[in-house]
This record gives structure tokens, C-alpha cells and sequence, in this order.
């Protein structure tokens, strides 16, 4: 094997320059390598990405807000609601339509970071799909 001469504390360029020295089998296994170095770092990046993806995409409505949703939406069914429990009751729905859109956004990402479908991930995920 062939060596080249580096200083313990080298820029770029200079191993840009050292890698220049190399010839045949050893500059494609040390591209090899290189690449290799590449691919798992990248996958360690995707599997985190994919972590937090599915974290985001598994977040609910805080407890108590989900309760309170659940009391003002059987007052609206007995048409109980007073005036202001129908404009929190409003505010509720608008924020629980904001987070499936961002939940939506993020089940997208994953499908592509996974090179499925969308509804092909849902089905992987166990997710009901709302359009047959």
C-alpha cells in the first residue's frame, strides 16, 4: 500500500493533494471508502429525520383540549351551545384543522424519504384513510 504525507493538521485542499498521490486500486478503494462514509452518515440523518417525522405525526391535541372539544361537540348535538361555547368550539376545530394539516405535510415527507405512497404509508402505519 502506498502512503502519502500528511501533516496532523491538514485543509481540504492539502488532502485533496494527498489523495492525488494515489493510483489505481488505491484511489477507488479510497473513494470507496469515502462514499461508504457518505451513505452512513446519510442514512443516520434519514432515520432521525424519519423519528421525528413520525413523533410529530403521532402528536395530539392536549388532553384538556381534546375533552373540552368532545363536551362543547355533544352540546352542539343537543344544540345546547351557548354564543361563546360556539366560538371556542370554532377555535378548537380550526386548530385540530391546522394540526392535521401539518400531519399531513409530515406523512408526506415520510413517503418520500420512504419512497412509498401516501396511502400505502398510512396503510403501513395503521393510519384510516378518510376517502374509502
Amino acid at each position: 500500500m502506498s502512503s502519502i504525507q500528511i501533516k496532523s493538521s491538514i485543509t481540504v485542499e492539502e488532502l485533496v493533494q494527498g489523495v492525488a498521490q494515489l493510483e489505481g486500486k488505491e484511489l477507488d478503494d479510497f473513494i470507496q471508502q469515502v462514499l461508504s462514509i457518505r451513505v452512513r452518515r446519510k442514512a443516520g440523518h434519514l432515520e432521525e429525520r424519519e423519528s421525528e417525522l413520525l413523533e410529530m405525526i403521532n402528536e395530539g391535541l392536549p388532553a384538556e383540549t381534546q375533552e373540552r372539544f368532545l363536551e362543547l361537540d355533544e352540546k352542539r348535538r343537543a344544540e345546547t351551545l351557548t354564543e361563546e361555547e360556539h366560538a371556542e368550539l370554532i377555535d378548537i376545530t380550526a386548530v385540530m384543522e391546522a394540526k392535521n394539516v401539518q400531519r399531513v405535510k409530515h406523512l408526506s415527507e415520510l413517503a418520500l424519504l420512504r419512497k412509498v405512497g401516501l396511502r400505502a404509508l398510512m396503510e403501513q402505519l395503521g393510519i384510516p384513510s378518510t376517502h374509502g
